[in-house]
């Protein structure tokens, strides 16, 4: 097994939960999301349907009502997932990534972090 090497805890979210949206924006084009597998104040691990480049530059962004709140970051690794489709359904390619948020907006990673971390499920 590798050895952890995070500096930050990694908590799970269920966004089937929220009452907002989460989305990414990455060369010109967003994507909407529903899968978060971990955040802390560092950065996020994210499923998507198409794979982003390791480096590529993202917004992510979080909306609840009139209220929003975006961090920038970057890819730093970005693999394929297989996921189980419905009862009955084929399993579908995913992308999973790591993005580290960028260090010198702390003080909306911190925001971000708190926003997402009440959707965190410590029993899975």
């Amino acid at each position: 097994m590798l050895a952890e090497s995070r500096e930050t805890i990694r908590q799970d979210i269920h966004l089937e939960e929220v009452n907002g949206t989460f989305r990414l924006q990455a060369d010109d084009k967003s994507y909407d999301f529903t899968v978060i597998r971990d955040v802390s104040v560092t950065g996020v691990g994210i499923q998507l349907d198409e794979p982003l480049e390791v480096g590529t530059t993202v917004e992510m962004i979080f909306s609840a009502g009139d209220w929003k709140i975006a961090v920038e970051g970057r890819v730093v690794w970005c693999s394929v997932a297989v996921t189980r489709g419905e009862l009955g359904s084929r399993p579908t390619e995913a992308y999973r990534m790591g993005i580290k948020f960028n260090p010198h907006n702390a003080n909306n990673n911190v925001i971000f972090f708190m926003a997402s971390r009440s959707m965190v499920n410590p029993h899975i």
